[in-house]
């Protein structure tokens, strides 16, 4: 079975779903004897030839702007037979490794291009920046293998494209990885050294869980800026549109173990939006060890990510192990001026996973960093109920307080960082492990008690061994029975596990629950646990 993306959350929601062509003076020299032909076009609807290094940033900005100002038009449709195809048919067409693009020219860096079909249903245009300009990178179909010659027959020459995938040296000397991705809708995602495809971030979300309907903003175009030799950074600009909003996007891409992706991102609203998330992201969370049911399934556990951590601007650390619910939940959690937020993947052992295909252990997290004063505002953390590890049922972004008005001029700035750090600081114990499952009762007796056990490691908290110097602390946010509340040492971990009782007549709804450790002092040993108990 082949997991794709970014069709999880589209599925979930119902979504909506070369040559080199350069003035003159901006001509690529990636294009060695026997490849495509490239042929000059200017693309800024001027007709007159770009100067050097005029195309930056701000001239993105400008479009989105020169945009938002008019009215929105749905992007054209691919041709009805391409939309058809499923993904094993769309799998069948791959892109040419040695038609990629800076390909023999001994750059860090090369691009290589998705084809449309299927869900991708819309071109997307690409164009190139170098010394020479900007010009358009048009689609050529030499540049793809086809199963057959009657479907290649049948491809427009002028197609365009769905997508495109950096590649860059990661795990093998001299070999080209796969590090950033961008493809569907304004789907984009990354990964870093040893690492395997999991959960995806987007350019915007709008109106998310909403009763109208949620709007997928989409990427219509983007501009690759040609590396030089010595670069360790590889640029992208990109032009998103939507019925509500347009805006210019600018990424900059650096790999390594954790790969960071650096977004500026300037929005220009043509209405009022009335949930307007930003630096969203989305993944996967079947069941896991807090999960008291699960498919019948052989594999412990199956998920992208495991928990949401945020750090709050009064110095606190919260964790919010994930679920699959049995219902649509959107929890809202305060976050103004939030100084970091993601979805991590903590687990990293194969033997909690015990998938050798998809080798979840292997999932990166992605945690942002907000740059400047996003101001008030809160994460909205959207679980839906699946049945399906093929689908993303994990949505997570940021939402501002303020009113989003029409006529609205919006900037955010963030780095994404998709890696297996921890995130949290060294000083603070983490939740290794959230165990959740019916308390063990006398025979015959009914089995009306839900046990937690939550694993803390890290920080002071190993060096402690008198329980009077770890006192637990747990907080329900309505009347509750809460039992039971215990510390004890866990010797195989090196860590503390707190655990208590919670009877079934306290969970006729979702209970909220905080709890996290305190030294003698009082002071927090552990960031906080935080999580809505079901039955």
């Amino acid at each position: 079975m082949t997991r794709h993306w970014p069709a999880g959350i589209f599925a979930c929601f119902v979504v909506l779903g070369a040559a080199l062509a350069l003035p003159a003076t901006a001509q690529d020299s990636s294009n060695p004897a026997g490849k495509p032909a490239s042929a000059a076009q200017t693309t800024d609807g001027s007709g007159a030839e770009k100067k050097p290094n005029a195309f930056d940033y701000n001239s993105v900005v400008a479009k989105a702007e020169a945009l938002a100002a008019k009215p929105y038009t749905p992007p054209p449709q691919i041709p009805q037979f391409l939309q058809d195809f499923d993904f094993s048919a769309l799998e069948q067409i791959s892109y040419k490794a040695d038609s990629a693009l800076w390909h023999d020219m001994q750059l860090p860096f090369e691009a290589m291009f998705y084809h449309p079909g299927s869900y991708y249903t819309h071109p997307v245009k690409m164009h190139l920046i170098n010394d020479g300009g900007v010009g358009e990178f048009r689609f050529d179909k030499n540049r793809f293998q086809y199963p057959n010659d009657e479907l290649r027959a049948r491809i427009p020459d002028d197609l365009g494209y769905a997508g495109l995938r950096f590649m860059h040296e990661l795990d093998t000397p001299g070999k080209l990885d796969e590090i950033a991705s961008f493809l569907g809708a304004s789907y984009f995602r990354a990964l870093g050294g040893g690492q395997h495809y999991g959960l995806s971030a987007r350019g915007l979300a709008i109106d998310t869980g909403s009763d109208k309907g949620e709007e997928f903003p989409a990427f219509v175009s983007f501009w690759l800026v040609r590396p030089k030799p010595q670069d360790k950074t590889v640029t992208a600009y990109a032009l998103l549109d939507s019925p509500s909003a347009a805006g210019a996007y600018r990424f900059d891409i650096t790999p390594g173990d954790s790969t960071k992706t650096r977004v500026d991102a300037t929005l220009f609203t043509r209405k009022a939006i009335g949930k307007l998330g930003v630096a969203p992201l989305t993944s996967m969370f079947m069941w896991g060890e807090n999960s008291l049911a699960r498919l019948d399934d052989y594999r412990p556990e199956v998920h992208d990510s495991d928990g949401l951590l945020i750090s709050a601007t009064n110095g606190e650390w919260l964790w919010r192990p994930l679920r699959n619910p049995q219902r649509l939940s959107m929890n809202q959690l305060s976050a103004d001026n939030v100084r970091g937020f993601g979805l991590l993947q903590r687990d990293r052992e194969f033997d909690h996973y015990q998938d050798l295909e998809y080798e979840y252990e292997k999932r990166p997290g992605a945690w942002i960093t907000p740059e400047g004063d996003w101001g008030r505002g809160h994460l909205e953390l959207v679980q839906i109920p699946s049945d399906s590890e093929v689908n993303d049922n994990i949505a997570l972004y940021w939402v501002p307080n303020d009113p989003v008005t029409a006529g609205a001029r919006l900037h955010y700035a963030y780095t994404v960082k998709w890696g297996m750090e921890l995130a949290s600081p060294a000083s603070l114990a983490h939740t290794a492990a959230s165990r959740i499952g019916r308390a063990a009762v006398t025979p015959g007796q009914p089995r009306n008690t839900i046990r937690v056990a939550i694993d803390f490691v890290g920080g002071e908290l190993g060096k402690l061994s008198d329980p009077a110097n770890v006192q637990p602390r747990v907080n329900a946010m309505r009347d509750a029975t809460i039992n039971n509340i215990e510390a004890v040492r866990n010797p195989h971990t090196g860590g503390w596990r707190l655990t208590f009782l919670v009877p079934t007549d306290s969970l006729k709804t979702p209970l909220e629950l905080r709890a996290y450790l305190a030294g003698a002092d009082g002071g927090a040993l552990t960031e906080t646990w935080s999580y809505a108990l079901s039955p």
